[in-house]
């Protein structure tokens, strides 16, 4: 008997490198669907009225993935004020990985000692054009491209600060490069998108502190 496979219309097939939203999520059935789309590689919003010893242990497995938010869905004042917090803690989540992460190792690589003291060193921010007001055509986006341009601005301060003490600063935009998060779309793989941004790192593309390019070279606009 020959396999029958249904046509569907999801619009994620697996679900993976996404976000998804648990209710319910402290104990039963909504703590083992939060396990299993972690193990997926998806960050998990937890949304439950108490938290459970199990749950906080699986937010201690995936610091990075999951976060837990308190809701009670039989009371609709908890549920708008869920949103409304939602939306703040995404917004900041965002911030937190694409712009205070990358300022803050290398903070501490200067506190250390372990770039500006002898020789030179160069910082490549890898940030997207997305974060581009000129090329902003499109709107949307509203955390990721603030969270970009948030990096790209600091990256340009740092690019005044730090060249007294021999430390270049430059942006690097990927472009579409095929990966997980981007579930396999795009259009460079990523042996392409590096070699061009080493290059760019070695000057092929000009001059680099302050200054914002693309694995092919191309300047971007601010």
């Amino acid at each position: 008997v020959a396999e029958v496979k249904c046509a569907h219309d999801a619009p994620f097939a697996p679900i993976k490198n996404t976000t998804v939203v648990v209710t319910g999520a402290n104990r039963g059935i909504g703590l083992e669907f939060c396990k299993q789309l972690l193990e997926k590689e998806n960050k998990v919003v937890a949304a439950c009225r108490n938290k459970t010893p199990e749950l906080l242990e699986m937010v201690s497995k995936y610091p990075d993935q999951m976060f837990i938010t308190e809701l009670d869905v039989s009371s609709s004042e908890s549920i708008g004020a869920w949103a409304e917090n939602l939306a703040t803690e995404d917004l900041l989540h965002t911030f937190k990985i694409n712009t205070v992460g990358p300022t803050l190792v290398v903070q501490q690589l200067l506190q250390q000692g372990l770039i500006g003291r002898n020789g030179k060193s160069v910082i490549g921010n890898v940030t997207s054009k997305v974060g581009s007001v000129d090329d902003n055509g499109s709107g949307g986006g509203y955390a990721y491209r603030a969270s970009k341009s948030a990096l790209n601005n600091i990256n340009k301060s740092m690019s005044i600060d730090l060249n007294d003490r021999g430390i270049t600063c430059v942006l690097l935009h990927p472009g579409w490069v095929r990966t997980a998060m981007t579930q396999g779309r795009g259009l460079i793989d990523t042996d392409q998108c590096v070699e061009g941004l080493i290059q760019v790192m070695e000057g092929e593309a000009g001059p680099l502190n302050g200054c914002w390019y693309d694995y092919k070279f191309e300047a971007i606009p601010w």
